[in-house]
């Protein structure tokens, strides 16, 4: 699979301390590569990197094997969606011009949008279910739908890299196993995707991989099935069990 997606000796000090010990990581297209670790270890960090807004002390960033510090904003923001983890509004701007947001890169900021773009906003807002809420104020708007505007206006820039943070968080069940399924539809789009997520068990589920970052290493068990108890108390300093369920898949529990 061609990588999309190319992490190479990324290291991001703070302070004092080396939060990304020299991070190494390919996304390849049709993937979902699932990111987790305890508070502080760096998921929003290595995410803001591969993106090109965080710091980054060393190492390279590439997308379709550009090199993204020899291009634009614009042009990182063509080839790459960031969903952030903060997604509180705080400009009084509709849902629809959140979402048409994300066709600046494509349209350019001044320039007038036109039909396509409000028919690709638009589809976002469906995918997300929020096809009624154009109109309103994304200042009104619930935690959990302030999410989803902010997964649609990623969306909207039809992107071949996805990043995302913690998207889920604020969603209730039936939807953040629908933003999941939606992932998995890009996914047959040949998109590659990145998650990072404190759920191990949305991991388990939807993820071609699991990857985690502890002590600013990234650590890779050979698949989503060898994920054990050993592996998780290893990387959370806590002892968990994992049972089968009856649809073939498994869940994970920390133990108290």
């Amino acid at each position: 699979m061609m990588s999309l997606l190319s992490l190479q000796g990324i290291r991001v000090t703070l302070g004092s301390r080396e939060v990304l010990k020299g991070i190494d990581l390919d996304i390849p297209s049709g993937q979902i590569a699932a990111l987790l670790g305890p508070n502080g270890s760096g998921k929003s960090t290595l995410l803001a990197a591969a993106a090109g807004v965080g710091r980054r002390n060393a190492g390279k960033v590439c997308v379709n094997g550009i090199d993204i510090d020899t291009l634009s904003r614009r042009e990182v923001a063509a080839r790459v969606a960031v969903v952030p983890q903060q997604t509180g509004f705080l400009m009084p701007f509709t849902v629809m011009e959140t979402v048409l947001m994300g066709r600046f890169p494509a349209a350019g900021r001044f320039a007038r949008l036109s039909a396509e773009d409000h028919r690709v906003a638009g589809a976002s807002l469906e995918a997300v279910d929020l096809k009624t809420f154009g109109d309103r104020l994304v200042t009104d708007l619930s935690g959990g739908e302030a999410q989803r505007v902010a997964i649609a206006r990623a969306l909207a820039q039809e992107t071949p890299v996805l990043l995302l943070d913690e998207p889920v968080s604020a969603l209730d069940p039936r939807h953040a196993v629908a933003v999941f399924r939606l992932l998995e539809s890009l996914r047959k789009e040949g998109r590659g995707i990145l998650v990072a997520l404190h759920d191990i068990n949305y991991a388990l589920r939807f993820a071609d991989r699991v990857l985690f970052l502890k002590d600013g290493i990234l650590v890779e068990p050979p698949s989503p099935r060898a994920v054990d108890g050993d592996v998780l108390a290893e990387i959370f300093d806590t002892p968990w069990i994992l049972e089968d369920l009856a649809g073939g898949g498994r869940a994970a529990f920390p133990m108290a």
